[in-house]
């Protein structure tokens, strides 16, 4: 099918879904447009000849790559979804695909190193690869100026090491394979998000599916004989409850392929199983270091009247593709897990091995936006003034409509900041806050935190912030 082809069918589509209604066509365009193409049947009309064809996907295209299209994406948005900080978003409309994926930025406000973000991801190969459970995990980014002396000089660019987030699903569209989130993120106060404001992923996890106690189908009987190799202190690379005498822990299994697991992915498997010095030893090996697949395993045994038993440790060892074990990562291609279980051969008979974790699908990729937004520093407030409560001293106070941070001083061992109560006083009534996050360096005794409202604050109205009872009148 070559592109006019494509098109056309694209487009063909779109029209398809029209129902026309003259009281409310313009809404109803905005809105099937912006939903995009699903896999509907398409009814029968007379055929468009090419001209025609081209001439509309020009015109698609040059409006859609305008920002100023996004704004009938974003009054859809807000009219149908009506999101807690809808009020105080700008219109966005910035997108970026790959991978078959778009990510789609709809709305946002930064408020110096705070900032709400509402954004779209769909499918558009037809796949439906999209579920419920979409989730961008560890691969989600925002960039951030570093303006710390002991962190990059110059203002330098820093990646996402002190920022946090709160991700919540809004909706998901079966028929258009998409799925709507809103962001509120959080930076370090010293770490001010960049302008205009970027962000983006490398990694969008689809679905997963969970395993708990799934039995393996291994016979535990008939293990007198088991090759073992000789380990090393250096080749145990982690591991659970290891012990600190290293002295005993001289040989482990010999890697193979025993078994296969309950989920039937051929990235994991049972590696080998055998009896070491009167304890039962079991090795479960998978593909190192990939993004998407089984996590790592975690096994039990469940005895004839039922009880689980744990492992008592377990030991990790890498390989490299001959299964040679390392003292390093650098040529790691497999990834060993053996556990010790402090049961004898004489009783196995009737024990059955058992099996939780996860497995993941996904894709890897490179999503990246930027978004100018408009100056918000007139609905920003700062305190420099010394604060005390309680031991510690809150040096640099910043309120905006998404909450309020901290940076500050305590005395003692323990900081208890994160467990204090913070409620913003406003001529409508008291407010509660939510604790944010922050972080904290022991031997410095300082600390950052946040805190985050539920919906927009005025601060126009605010009249005091109240810390643990003890009230700060706002001037």
């Amino acid at each position: 099918m070559d592109k006019f082809d494509m098109d056309e069918k694209h487009i063909h589509e779109m029209f398809s879904k029209i129902t026309v209604d003259s009281s409310k066509l313009a809404e109803q365009v905005k809105s099937r447009l912006y939903e995009g193409s699903a896999d509907m049947p398409a009814r029968h009309r007379k055929r468009w000849i090419r001209s025609t064809i081209a001439a509309i996907v020009m015109s698609f295209v040059l409006v859609a790559s305008a920002t100023a299209a996004s704004l009938g994406n974003f009054d859809w948005f807000i009219e149908r979804f009506n999101p807690d900080f809808g009020k105080i978003v700008d219109p966005v409309g910035v997108y970026s695909e790959d991978e078959g994926i778009r990510m789609e930025v709809i709305g946002a406000r930064k408020y110096d190193n705070r900032a709400i973000i509402y954004l779209s991801l769909q499918d558009r190969t037809g796949q439906n690869r999209l579920t419920e459970q979409t989730d961008f995990r560890d691969g989600f980014n925002v960039i951030m100026h570093s303006q710390t002396k002991e962190g990059a000089k110059g203002g330098n660019e820093v990646l996402s090491s002190s920022m946090s987030w709160k991700q919540k699903m809004l909706y998901f569209n079966k028929d258009t394979n998409t799925i709507y989130f809103e962001f509120n993120i959080t930076a370090d106060p010293d770490t001010p998000l960049t302008d205009p404001l970027e962000l983006g992923s490398f990694l969008i996890y689809f679905s997963s599916k969970a395993y708990i106690d799934e039995p393996i189908s291994v016979s535990l009987t008939g293990m007198e004989d088991v090759e073992t190799i000789p380990i090393e202190k250096a080749q145990i690379l982690g591991g659970s409850n290891v012990p600190s005498d290293f002295s005993s822990l001289t040989e482990a299994l010999m890697p193979g392929d025993y078994a296969s697991m309950p989920h039937g992915e051929k990235d994991q498997w049972v590696s080998n199983i055998g009896i070491i010095d009167g304890k039962l030893h079991v090795q479960i090996g998978k593909i190192f270091n990939k993004e998407f697949g089984p996590s790592d395993a975690m096994l039990s045994l469940k005895s004839p009247d039922g009880n689980l038993i744990s492992y008592d440790y377990s030991l990790v060892f890498l390989g490299d593709k001959k299964n040679n074990l390392l003292n390093d990562y650098d040529d790691a291609k497999y990834r060993y897990e053996e556990f010790v279980f402090p049961i004898s051969k004489e009783n196995l008979s009737k024990y059955t091995l058992y099996y939780s974790g996860s497995v993941y699908s996904g894709v890897k990729g490179n999503w990246k936006v930027a978004a100018n937004l408009s100056d918000t520093a007139a609905n920003l407030r700062t305190w420099k003034n010394d604060i005390s409560v309680e031991g510690h001293l809150f040096e640099y106070i910043t309120l905006s409509p998404l909450g309020l941070q901290v940076i500050g001083t305590y005395k003692g061992e323990n900081c208890m900041v994160s467990d204090m109560l913070l409620e913003i006083e406003t001529v409508d009534g008291i407010i509660p806050l939510e604790g944010g996050g922050g972080s904290q360096n022991p031997d410095k005794h300082t600390f950052n935190s946040s805190w985050d409202t539920k919906a927009p604050l005025d601060i126009t109205k605010v009249k005091a912030i109240i810390i643990n009872g003890t009230r700060i009148p706002v001037k």
